[in-house]
Parts: structure tokens; sequence; C-alpha cells
């Protein structure tokens, strides 16, 4: 079959030599000719499959070019037939390198869940950056946030323009430990943010976004991506899932911590979820509610941040920080946005 499509691509080169068909990007960033789907035996043999996987479907799509009229369809015809995963493997994300220390209470240390991230805002008219939500690096490009942080905000929090990637403490400039010397915070600009098609439809569903970095962030024991479920094979969380969240926002003391925070939590059932929450938002598979038996819970300022869980030696993203009791108290649940639910839409909207 890929002597067949490579045939037919320099056929197609040839025919587009002489003006027969017109150049195109496929879904990766691929350059191809856009043609009849008939023509592209790449992209035809998935259209013959008996049982296509959601996600070639999806590229098929993503890959019409010329009027949508056209029928059968045209498409960007390359070797491709799926999404190319930008997504790092096992042996990247999830890991801590550690600071062997003792710490006190529920503060990180240093380089402890290096995948998260504050996301700036500026106000119109002013120089002074805010950081009014958190995120999850989970490439070298991209970080995965909550919808309201990139979308609801605008007017209050200003326009989201970069990314602080590498913070423990928000006053820091440069870490030490044991004389080693870490390097500082990382700020990245935003290139193009993606919120959620269905955001907006239904109060506090399909609370999640992607930004897209101007650039490619370096990988360091600060700054590294977190694993999405699937890395690891997760297909569930079970009754009884332990939880990890963690932030830099409101405490019992203070509007903000310095410092990141973090609070163990457990699974709560969907169905007691559901209850808690009867004459609130709706609580559907698209969500994941968590306790702590500690009464904590995230807070205002931990938006879009991760909630995780370790998994087969690396951590794992397993939900995003999106709405809750307002006292933040946590003798309700919080609920999150389901990565689970979510992590086909992610992979289907990252790009090289």
């Amino acid at each position: 079959m890929k002597v067949i499509a490579a045939v037919l691509l320099c056929f197609l080169i040839n025919r587009a030599a002489h003006g027969q068909f017109q150049s195109c990007q496929n879904p990766n960033q691929q350059t191809g000719y856009c043609v009849d789907i008939a023509r592209c035996v790449p992209l035809y043999s998935v259209l013959a499959k008996s049982n296509p996987t959601d996600s070639e479907i999806q590229f098929m799509r993503d890959s019409r070019c010329g009027s949508t009229k056209n029928n059968p369809p045209f498409v960007c015809c390359t070797q491709d037939t799926d999404y190319k995963t930008t997504l790092p493997d096992q042996s990247i994300c999830g890991g801590n390198i550690a600071q062997y220390q003792i710490t006190r209470g529920k503060e990180t240390v240093v380089t402890e869940f290096a995948w998260m991230v504050l996301l700036e805002y500026r106000r119109h008219g002013e120089q002074e950056l805010g950081t009014h939500c958190a995120g999850s690096l989970i490439s070298s490009r991209y970080v995965v946030t909550a919808a309201h942080c990139l979308s609801n905000n605008k007017a209050v929090y200003g326009d989201i323009v970069s990314v602080r990637l590498g913070v423990h403490n928000t006053s820091d400039i440069v870490y030490s430990h044991n004389a080693e010397r870490l390097p500082g915070p990382v700020r990245i600009a935003v290139e193009e943010i993606h919120v959620h098609e269905s955001f907006g439809t239904r109060h506090m569903s399909y609370d999640i976004g992607l930004i897209r970095l101007a650039r490619e962030v370096a990988y360091s024991p600060s700054i590294r991506p977190v694993c999405l479920p699937s890395t690891v094979g997760v297909e569930n969380w079970p009754s009884g899932q332990a939880f990890t969240v963690a932030g830099w926002g409101r405490t019992l003391t203070r509007e903000s911590s310095p410092v990141k925070m973090k609070l163990e939590v457990t699974y709560v059932e969907p169905a007691l979820c559901r209850r808690w929450y009867a004459s609130g938002p709706a609580v559907d598979d698209s969500h994941l509610c968590v306790r702590s038996r500690s009464q904590g819970d995230s807070c205002t300022g931990d938006s879009g941040g991760p909630l995780m869980a370790f998994r087969e030696g690396v951590w794992v993203l397993a939900g995003i920080v999106s709405f809750g009791n307002y006292w933040c108290s946590g003798s309700w649940p919080g609920v999150y946005t389901n990565a689970l639910f979510y992590e086909t839409w992610i992979t289907q909207h990252i790009k090289p």
C-alpha cells in the first residue's frame, strides 16, 4: 500500500507541475495536493476500512480542501492517514526530578509538578501582567487549561499574552538547592488559543482549551510536560482513586499563595457528585469530582491547573480545575474537566 501511495503521489506531483492540482496543507501541516478522494490512495484506503478510528475519520474531515460542495469530496492528499502525535512519551513526561528534602505542610518542593504554568494577562492600557489562572504543559509547544480562563474573564483580567513556566515561588528569580542553581522561570508569548467549540452552550461543560506557545520550550528539571492518560493506558478512574491537585490560588489566610501548594484528594462517585450539584451546574461524564478528607479544596486562582494521578511511575493529567463551592471549604466535591473524556479532542487540535 505504501508503494502504491508513493507512486500516486509522484503522479500527483507531475500533474501539479502542469497546473492540474492545487497545492495544500493537511492537518499535520504537510504539503500535498487537493484531489478527489478516490485519487488519494492513503485516505481512500481509510474510507474503505470496516472500522476506521474516530481519529482517522476526523483526520479525513479536516483534510477536505477546495469547494465544500465537491461530490465526491476533495482532500489534501499526502501519505498521512491520521494525526501525527506531537506529545512526549513516558520516558519524557510526568516525571518529578525530586529534590530530596522534607517539607512542612502542603508546600511543594522545587521542581515538583514541573509542568505547571501560570497564565499571564494584560489589561488594556496597562503594562503590568496579572496571573489569574494556571495550566499544564503537555508538549514543548502546548499548554492545556480551562476554557473559562481563555474566554470568560477578558473584561476583568484582560488579554492572555504569555505563559510563565518553571515557577515554584512567584517571587523567585533563580532557585537553588544544595548549592546547585536551577534555571529561573521562563516567559513565552502566546501564539494561539483554541477554546472547545461547544464551551458556552451548557454552563461549565466543555471547559477546556489549548494554548500554543510562540516557540518551543526547552525541558529542564523545572520545566517538563505531564503525561496524558493514554500514555500509560488509563481507561477509567476507579472508585477510591487518589489524586493530587496543586496551584498558587487562594488559601485560608491569603488571596493567593506565592509558593505552589498541593493537596491530596479522592475520587467521588459521579452519582453522589450530581446530587451535590443538583441545583447548580450540571455534572456529567465530562466531569471528574474529588474531595479532600482534610476539608481542603482548589480555589480562586487555581482554575485551569492540573488534577493529577500517579500511575506506572509517572504523573498523569486526570483533570483540569473547573468549578466548585464558592468558599472552597472542601465540604462540597470539587469539579474538574475530565482529561480522559477530552483526550481525543486534545490530540486532534494540536499541530507540529
